[in-house]
């Protein structure tokens, strides 16, 4: 009885543990304009409300959600245009220069951790007025 019990142990914890992993492969749609999203890129962005995470292909997408769907309570990271690593959104310095920035959709922008940074590529706008500027 024993050697059955633990049979189905096996098979309930591998069971568990292949549930909990993503797929090989899993495909992230861009929840704006249903793209991949490759999370690699330093233009990519996410929402997080709760458990609920939103990923965008574009900064630019994720302005556009924002602007017409909100929430205004989620948390919002993007990436830093010079390192890679995610920001918070909302503390990042943008900028919008189209012929310096090729975008998955075109929007141009990309974001900073810091306004030097960001200041070499052009003009520099702060999360609100990136946000008034898309509109």
């Amino acid at each position: 009885m024993t050697i059955i019990l633990k049979k189905v142990f096996a098979a309930l914890a591998l069971l568990i543990l292949v549930c909990s992993v993503p797929a090989f492969g899993e495909t992230i749609r861009c929840a704006e304009c249903g793209m991949m999203v490759d999370l690699s890129s330093n233009f990519s962005s996410k929402l997080v409300r709760g458990d609920d995470t939103r990923y965008f292909c574009d900064i630019g997408d994720m302005f556009s959600y924002l602007n017409r769907k909100g929430p205004k309570d989620a948390g919002v990271e993007v990436k830093d245009f010079a390192t890679g690593e995610w920001i918070d959104a909302r503390k990042a310095s943008y900028v919008h220069a189209g012929n310096k920035f090729k975008t998955p959709m075109g929007w141009g922008l990309a974001a900073f951790k810091d306004k030097t940074s960001a200041a070499a590529f052009g003009s520099v706008m702060d999360f609100e007025g990136t946000a008034k500027a898309l509109k």
